[in-house]
């Protein structure tokens, strides 16, 4: 009796879809889960703990040795005032501000900067254009302040950073300045 080759062809896709289900139900583990709402690899569940970010301790020892006395905000951003901004505005979310900035790595690696373009930078803030670090320390500065911020690789690039210059986790210095608000 000849073979049906529509028939065999069902088969093998029903034989496919129910490997791929058991594939997915093991792999995911849905079933083996005392507490089906949590991951259940350890590190996912310690990362999406409120304050699980860390800095790793070697960064943490040049910053304590370089920028003693730094203020941290409750994110992990951490701010040396340099030289006090005048009035009390701030920029509030969605305006424009004009900075000027150097960018450098803990090492004191130069990456990036404005002041050496001569070109000051213009963005809008509390939007997401910048890294969180800007947007968290900029909304708090006075026009005309001066600040170091040390920011921490989930403000700033993340874990994959931004090759080729950043690297992954990297904990960034910005020396700002805030030269105007519009």
């Amino acid at each position: 009796m000849p073979s049906n080759p529509v028939r065999n062809f069902f088969y093998l896709l029903f034989l496919g879809v129910v490997l791929l289900t058991i594939a997915l139900v093991v792999r995911s583990g849905m079933f083996a889960r005392q507490n089906p709402g949590e991951p259940i690899n350890a590190a996912m569940r310690e990362a999406q703990q409120p304050g699980a970010y860390r800095i790793s301790s070697a960064d943490e020892k040049v910053i304590a040795e370089k920028f003693p006395g730094a203020q941290e905000t409750k994110t992990g951003l951490r701010y040396i005032v340099r030289t006090p901004g005048t009035g009390t505005a701030t920029p509030k979310n969605g305006a424009e501000v004009v900075v000027n900035y150097d960018l450098r790595l803990l090492d004191d690696t130069l990456l990036d900067s404005s002041v050496k373009r001569g070109t000051p930078l213009t963005v809008r803030v509390g939007v997401g254009r910048v890294i969180k670090g800007w947007d968290e320390a900029l909304l708090d500065m006075k026009k005309g302040e001066r600040r170091t911020l040390i920011v921490p690789h989930w403000l700033g690039y993340g874990v994959v950073g931004h090759p080729p210059k950043i690297p992954p986790y990297a904990t960034l210095v910005f020396d700002i300045e805030l030269l105007d608000i519009r």
